[in-house]
């Protein structure tokens, strides 16, 4: 991400409705697969940036942990006092074989050229019977100006993501959950980002820009409503596709 960019992403990190539903949208996964104790659920959060999400699951009682190549995002994490959180240089993540119970990679992977390192490391930590938290940006027709800001490679279909899973076949990974969401507010982002696109509209310099504390809590109820659904169905279409996965093959230590 650009250097101008971080600056105000560590200050609206904590409040933005998106990333605040978001992470409770990861939240309760973890909470509908465990059934055990939280402080025995060793938590990876892989590209966890400053590490909000790693304090907020430390709050609630996990065992939890991020890595970043962001060397500034784990600096401010560490600098406001949240714990366990590296650098990781590459896609080599340093931990054993068959540790975490859950691994959460959110908004990760379209930031990467080859998934397929990083999928490959992450199921090799991933006990088994493990989860896999994925999320990713969905569709390319709605490729707008963070997509350019977050230096991503591409946005997904449900059918491409999958695909990227189905074809690393060293490790059977069985899909729990799959859904779109943010699909309240799909129809309203999708007109604005092809009307944008088309006349080459300019709008805000990022789509996490909050302008009203108003604003903002009014699209949190409105999110926070969906998530709630989201957690009894699934939605066809959305801004955002969820994956859950189960890691069913052992790898030896």
């Amino acid at each position: 991400m650009e250097k101008s960019f971080y600056k105000k992403y560590f200050k609206i990190e904590k409040e933005h409705w998106l990333m605040v539903v978001r992470r409770m949208i990861a939240r309760d996964n973890i909470e509908i697969n465990f059934k055990k104790e939280r402080e025995k659920i060793k938590i990876l959060d892989f590209g966890c940036g400053s590490g909000i999400l790693v304090d907020e699951l430390a709050r609630y009682g996990y065992q939890a942990c991020g890595l970043d190549v962001s060397e500034e995002a784990i600096k401010f994490g560490l600098f406001q006092g949240i714990k366990n959180l590296e650098v990781i240089n590459g896609y080599k993540i340093n931990f054993q074989n068959n540790i975490f119970d859950a691994v959460f990679a959110l908004d990760v992977l379209e930031h990467l050229k080859d998934e397929k390192l990083v999928l490959d490391e992450i199921k090799r930590v991933l006990k088994p019977g493990g989860v896999f938290i994925i999320m990713v940006p969905a569709h390319m027709f709605l490729w707008g100006v963070q997509d350019g800001i977050s230096h991503h490679y591409r946005r997904y279909t449900m059918n491409s993501l999958l695909k990227k899973i189905e074809d690393e076949k060293a490790v059977s990974l069985k899909v729990l959950k799959k859904s779109y969401f943010n699909t309240f507010l799909f129809l309203p982002i999708a007109f604005f980002r092809i009307v944008s696109r088309i006349f080459d509209i300019k709008g805000r310099e990022s789509d996490f820009d909050i302008n009203s504390p108003l604003i903002n809590r009014f699209f949190f109820s409105i999110f926070n409503f969906e998530r709630k659904i989201l957690k009894y169905a699934s939605f066809p279409f959305g801004i955002s596709i969820l994956l859950v996965l189960k890691k069913e093959n052992y790898l030896s230590p």
